[in-house]
C-alpha cells in the first residue's frame, strides 16, 4: 500500500520541524509527505528542505498564497492533488507522530472505511525535550512530569478499532481514508474559512456515500502540541451553517478539490460537441 501523509501548516516552522522529524523516523515510511502550506512566510521552506535531505521518501511542499484568513480546506485540496498514494492520512503541522503512526494506519486500513486516529496532548513544558521517538518508559516520565495529558494513550495495541456511527470526536488532525473516496465527494469544501467544522462537513459527506467510520483505540496516536487558540464567533456560526447544509445538500461539491467544468456554448467555432457542455436554456 502506498500512503500519502498530508500535513497542514501556516507560519509554525518550529512545530513543523518536530513533526517532520517524526515522519523521517517512522518504522514504516510513508510513500510521501505533502505539506499543505496555507501561505507561510517564515522559514518553513528551509525546514522542509532540511528534512528532504534526510528522508528516504519524497517531501512535497504544496504552497498557496495566504488570503488573510485561514483556508485549511483549500490547503488540503491543493496538497491532495499532489498525492500519489492510494491511501491518504490527513494531519496537522502541530501534531508529532509516534514512530508507529504510519504503520498503525496502514494496518487499520480497510475498504469502505475511514479511520479516526487518536491524539495525546503535549504541554509547553515538554517541548524542548520531546521528539516523538520516545519509548513507553520515556513517555511515562513525560506524563509524570505533566508534559503529556493522557495516561491511557501511552499504551499501544495495534490493530484494535471500534465502529462508530456519530460525529463525536471527529478531528481533521488525524483522519485516514482512501483517495478514491475523497475524489468521490470532490475533497474538502473550500467555502470554509477559519478553524472549525471543515472536518465534520468533510466526514458528513464521506459517510453519506456509504463509507463507514472506525475509531482507532490504542494506536495511530499523535502528540498534539499546545499552542495559542483563537475563537471568532462569526466564523464559527458561518461554518456551522455550512456543515448543516452538508447533511442534506450535494455530496459532490462544486467548490472542492477539482473545479467544475467550464461551460461553453455550442457553435461552429468550438471543439467537437463531445468536448463541450451546453449551457442550460
Amino acid at each position: 500500500m502506498k500512503s500519502s501523509v498530508i500535513v497542514t501548516t501556516h507560519n509554525r516552522s518550529y512545530y513543523l520541524d518536530k513533526v517532520l522529524h517524526g515522519y523521517v523516523h517512522q518504522t514504516v515510511k510513508p510513500h510521501q509527505v505533502v505539506i499543505a502550506d496555507d501561505g507561510s512566510t517564515d522559514d518553513t521552506p528551509e525546514i522542509i528542505q532540511k528534512h528532504q535531505q534526510q528522508a528516504d521518501f519524497p517531501i512535497v511542499h504544496a504552497w498557496h498564497p495566504f488570503s488573510g484568513m485561514p483556508q485549511i480546506s483549500k490547503a488540503r485540496n491543493a496538497a491532495t492533488r499532489q498525492c500519489t498514494g492510494e491511501y491518504l492520512i490527513y494531519t496537522d503541522g502541530d501534531c508529532i507522530p509516534g514512530p508507529m503512526f504510519v504503520a498503525d494506519h496502514q494496518r487499520l486500513a480497510k475498504q469502505g472505511y475511514f479511520t479516526q486516529g487518536r491524539r495525546n496532548f503535549l504541554n509547553y513544558k515538554a517541548f524542548e525535550t520531546f521528539h516523538g521517538t520516545e519509548n513507553t518508559w520515556q513517555l511515562f516520565k513525560h506524563w509524570l512530569n505533566g508534559g503529556l495529558t493522557k495516561l491511557h494513550l501511552l499504551v499501544r495495541i495495534p490493530g484494535l478499532a471500534v465502529r462508530s456511527r456519530g460525529m463525536k470526536g471527529i478531528r481533521g488532525c488525524n483522519i485516514a481514508t482512501w483517495r478514491s473516496d475523497v475524489e468521490a465527494i470532490n475533497g474538502w469544501n473550500e467555502e470554509f474559512v477559519g478553524f472549525w467544522r471543515e472536518d465534520s462537513e468533510f466526514i458528513t459527506r464521506l459517510m453519506r456515500t456509504g463509507v463507514k467510520r472506525q475509531n482507532a483505540l490504542y494506536s495511530a496516536i499523535l502528540f498534539h502540541m499546545e499552542h495559542e487558540k483563537f475563537f471568532n464567533q462569526e466564523d464559527f456560526d458561518r461554518n456551522n451553517a455550512i456543515w448543516e447544509k452538508s447533511k442534506t445538500g450535494p455530496i459532490f461539491i462544486e467548490n472542492g478539490m477539482m473545479p467544475p467544468p467550464r461551460l461553453l456554448p455550442i457553435n461552429a467555432d468550438n471543439a467537437a460537441p463531445e468536448t463541450a457542455i451546453r449551457k442550460a436554456a
